[in-house]
């Protein structure tokens, strides 16, 4: 009698998961249509204090405006995206940072990001993520030169007197590099990083980088969170059973390592599959705080 080879367990992917949840939610018709249509559509506006050791005074009180994984697709419009830029610019922050997967999967979507990033009201910059190159970064290139957006890709600038904002090339499918990015900027300024991927972070501490604040997407906050009867690292009593390689660190919100922080925005739109649960679409509002002065860090309500 031949034995036959015992199969590998199947893996438990982030698309599979989200297929097996949906097949659980047809069988619930009010779950169903909360969380494919009104949960992703159910915009919040997140509000967080980023208090910053040895803030000069001329930056108390700045803000930011993120926004990330828009993923422009058969699930997410230029419509929805325009709807977010509207919200953005009557927040008016001083700066906005875009923290990339600005498409799906079909790189033509990215023509859809022209017309409401033209109407950003601040100066807006943004970095690639790993759908942008999955699908083709000269297309995606080619649209958001056509917009006021300063794409920075291993890059750094100035944002204002003692504060500059550096930019990482994707860690999934480009070639990040923190020495050359941070190159420019002089010792001692308050530095801010734009990288895709939260879990970039951990180079940025094992390097001891003179960041004060990582801004991420990428993981969508998990797009599905189940209630848990404990919190978890983030303090928050749910969790993502499934997350992107890359985004399971510091999958949601903001975390903290010392003196530097890094904050995880729950992205704009949804993939592979358009489904929310605990979890919904976020746009980040920042204050930059001095750290000697008020509660310490975290999201704050006005």
């Amino acid at each position: 009698m031949i034995k036959q080879a015992s199969l590998p367990p199947r893996q438990l992917t982030r698309r599979r998961f989200l297929q097996w949840m949906a097949g659980l939610f047809f069988s619930s018709g009010a779950v169903y249509g909360y969380t494919r249509a009104i949960e992703p559509r159910w915009v919040d506006i997140e509000r967080v204090a980023l208090r910053i050791p040895e803030l000069p005074e001329q930056l108390a009180g700045k803000t930011i405006a993120q926004l990330s994984d828009i993923h422009l697709s058969e699930y997410t419009d230029p419509a929805w995206l325009q709807q977010a830029i509207t919200q953005v610019n009557q927040l008016a922050p001083d700066w906005l940072f875009l923290t990339g997967d600005y498409v799906g999967t079909e790189a033509h979507a990215a023509q859809g990001l022209i017309e409401p990033l033209c109407q950003v009201q601040m100066p807006t910059f943004a970095v690639y993520g790993n759908h942008d190159y999955w699908s083709d970064i000269g297309v995606v290139t080619a649209a958001l030169r056509e917009t006021p957006v300063q794409i920075l890709r291993n890059q750094a600038t100035q944002l204002a007197a003692d504060l500059w904002l550096a930019g990482v090339d994707d860690l999934w499918s480009g070639a990040p590099d923190l020495s050359t990015t941070l190159r420019a900027v002089p010792r001692g300024a308050r530095t801010l990083l734009l990288a895709h991927e939260p879990d970039f972070f951990d180079q940025v501490v094992a390097a001891a980088a003179p960041i004060a604040v990582q801004f991420s997407g990428h993981s969508h906050g998990g797009q599905v969170r189940l209630p848990t009867l404990v919190p978890g690292e983030d303090g928050r009593y749910t969790y993502a059973p499934i997350l992107p390689k890359y985004g399971r660190r510091y999958p949601i919100g903001l975390r903290q390592i010392g003196n530097r922080q890094v904050y995880t925005n729950r992205g704009l739109g949804v993939w592979p599959l358009p489904f929310r649960l605990n979890c919904r679409p976020e746009i980040t509002l920042f204050t930059l705080l001095p750290a000697e002065n008020g509660p310490s860090n975290g999201i704050y309500t006005t």
